[in-house]
């Protein structure tokens, strides 16, 4: 205890508590004093320093610092990280605790938090977003819309970029109102003010959306401001949709569950991306599109489907039902078109339930179902089919990774899927040939370039950078070709093509202060390098086929070596690291290579996002904050909450 390391001494008086210490500190041993008490005055009061050396501190000093430090720590702990109301800290309970705590604590009031300190803290992470910002290349940023139970709508803007440790990060930089008409041009126009405000709209690199017609609208020709008239109409359909999501799982929203809202709606419109431009489209959300364009087109799933919902519907309205499930401790999830993989959730409870206990409850309904033989092997195939689909939704919205890498070995892995189960399958073949139909089209720049066609501008997802990406991911490389099982010839041209995209971007792009010949050299085709270091070990596809795959596992023993370089250009650098067999994380990866080139062109391409979960995310919490208790809160509190709430990690 410090007592005991300062004086070893007992300072208690008869209430138990440590004043009489805080005394022989104060005379004693001023500049520790000073050193632990000066600080939270210098945050509230604005930078005023007190002097550490000051040994006469006068007592009522004493009282404020240890005023505004407990204060501190209830806005910083209780209000933003724990989301408790601001009147907590005046009920009578938490005074009655603070007393237990065994210091003497005065009290402060909601007001004093709304007013000053929230604020405060504000400005403060705004300043370190600032300062951050200010040295970072390369930016790319997820936007999408949301509307609160009061029908305001808000613009979420969030920023992502590799840090000088190689490390991803996110920002939320704003959290802006954002008024009608919902058109492209005023959502272009608020995201150019926020980033002239931050002044990173030259460092944007890429900026990623779903595909609501307004958010194409307003990204397709980069970030000046369209003056067409809006001809897909706004996106208030689509933001307000999200309102009823809010009400249904306000109560029970578990943020590591967190997946993203699908904004389905009639103004999602088939994407003609071009590569030149900034917006991309985000991945899961397509995903899911290819989800639902299998199940409503399949006579068989969405029979049994039907049974699903007419059983999950009368589950959440039935007494009799809940307690069943309660004694057989199990549950079914409901269904909301709102919810990614909510048909798979749905399906996959009903299954753990089991046939016997699962008559049991439907005797219950008022219109009682049956479920045949037959209706469960459909549900077991729907989950065989759909389970990847899952996991590559889920995989792609985490936070602590990169995910513009995860794109094209997901892909991949989906097609080579639905290849390989088809034999396997009873009644749910056209499901699987739905969803390569589906695949086909919604991922056309993916696949034309997996089957090395021609692919053309208006292609989905025809942008390069999702196969660069791939291939600069030390743990993917070329292994996810291994799973196409092409010849020889057809699997070294389809890593030559990849190979010269990079290098042909870096040509383009990337400048570097090595050498100009770098540059030069960088323009070869790399078709000119020796095809041996194509077809070493560690790019072997004669692999045995494994009866159920692990998403992205690709097995190999050879990553006992680590990389080095010296210097050299864009081109063997490349060779360099493509027959690296070290398969470490990329953070770790890149921190420690000397291929600068390649270096730089990771830092860029890497800011890229699969998905906008991000900025759905902060949606989640958004909704959390505005609870139906707290929906007339101030509009500008409302927004530093969510704003401190999203970058925590700065406080």
């Amino acid at each position: 205890m410090v007592y005991v390391n300062y004086a070893n001494r007992n300072y208690k008086d008869q209430n138990g508590i440590f004043s009489n210490f805080l005394k022989h500190l104060k005379r004693v041993h001023p500049n520790e004093y000073c050193r632990i008490f000066n600080l939270e005055d210098e945050f509230i009061s604005g930078g005023k320093h007190a002097n550490d050396d000051d040994s006469t501190a006068t007592a009522s000093t004493t009282v404020k610092s240890r005023r505004n430090r407990v204060a501190l720590s209830m806005a910083k702990n209780l209000i933003v990280r724990c989301n408790l109301p601001f009147k907590i800290v005046e009920s009578a309970g938490f005074r009655d605790f603070m007393k237990e705590c065994g210091f003497k604590f005065e009290p402060i009031s909601a007001k004093k938090l709304k007013r000053d300190i929230i604020p405060s803290f504000a400005n403060n992470v705004l300043k370190k977003i600032q300062e951050t910002l200010n040295k970072v290349n390369h930016v790319t940023l997820t936007i999408d819309g949301w509307s609160d139970r009061r029908c305001r709508s808000f613009l979420g803007i969030t920023c992502h970029f590799i840090d000088d440790k190689m490390i991803p990060q996110a920002y939320l930089i704003d959290f802006v109102r954002l008024k009608s008409p919902h058109t492209g041009e005023n959502i272009q126009q608020l995201t150019e003010d926020v980033l002239d405000e931050f002044e990173i709209k030259e460092k944007v690199f890429k900026i990623i959306t779903d595909n609501a017609s307004s958010m194409i609208k307003a990204y397709k020709f980069g970030l000046l401001v369209d003056e067409e008239t809006d001809k897909y109409g706004d996106i208030s359909k689509s933001m307000s949709g999200t309102a009823p999501m809010l009400d249904d799982y306000d109560h029970d929203i578990e943020l590591n569950d967190f997946q993203v809202i699908d904004v389905c709606q009639d103004d999602d419109i088939d994407d003609p991306e071009d590569p030149a431009t900034l917006r991309l489209s985000c991945f899961a959300h397509t995903l899911q599109l290819c989800v639902r364009d299998g199940l409503k087109n399949s006579s068989h799933v969405s029979r049994v489907l039907g049974k699903c919902q007419a059983l999950a519907k009368f589950s959440h309205k039935s007494s009799k039902v809940a307690d069943l499930l309660d004694e057989l401790n199990q549950r079914i999830n409901k269904m909301n078109v709102t919810r990614w993989n909510s048909e798979y959730l749905l399906i996959k409870s009903i299954l753990l339930i089991g046939k016997n206990d699962l008559e049991s409850i439907t005797k219950l309904m008022d219109n009682s179902i049956t479920f045949s033989n037959n209706d469960f092997t459909v549900l077991e195939e729907i989950i065989n089919i759909l389970e990847p689909f899952y996991e590559i939704s889920i995989k792609c919205q985490a936070e602590a990774i990169v995910t513009a890498s995860l794109v094209v070995p997901a892909v991949v892995h989906l097609v080579t899927h639905l290849r390989d189960i088809k034999e396997n399958l009873s009644f749910c073949t056209k499901l699987a040939q739905q969803l390569q139909s589906s695949f086909e089209i919604r991922f056309a720049g993916i696949i034309k370039r997996l089957n090395q066609d021609e692919v053309e501008n208006n292609d989905p997802f025809s942008d390069s950078i999702y196969f660069m990406a791939a291939a600069l991911d030390p743990q993917f490389k070329f292994y996810w070709i291994r799973d196409l099982r092409l010849p020889a010839n057809a699997e070294n041209r389809l890593k030559q093509n990849i190979l010269q995209l990079i290098l042909d971007y870096i040509s383009k792009y990337v400048t570097t202060s090595s050498t100009n010949s770098s540059h030069q050299r960088a323009d070869q085709s790399f078709s000119s390098l020796p095809l041996s270091s194509l077809s070493s070990a560690t790019f072997s596809s004669s692999t045995p086929k494994p009866k159920r795959r692990k998403l992205f596992n690709y097995n190999d023993d050879n990553n006992d070596e680590s990389n080095d370089s010296t210097s050299m250009d864009a081109a063997n650098e490349l060779e360099a690291y493509i027959n690296d067999p070290v398969r470490s994380r990329f953070s770790e990866y890149w921190l420690n290579s000397r291929f600068s080139i390649l270096k730089t062109l990771v830092i860029r391409i890497f800011s890229v996002q699969a998905s906008s979960a991000p900025v759905e995310r902060v949606f989640s919490y958004a909704g959390l904050i505005l609870s139906p208790r707290r929906a007339n809160m101030n509009e500008k509190l409302f927004k530093d909450l969510i704003f401190l709430k999203v970058n925590q990690h700065l406080l």
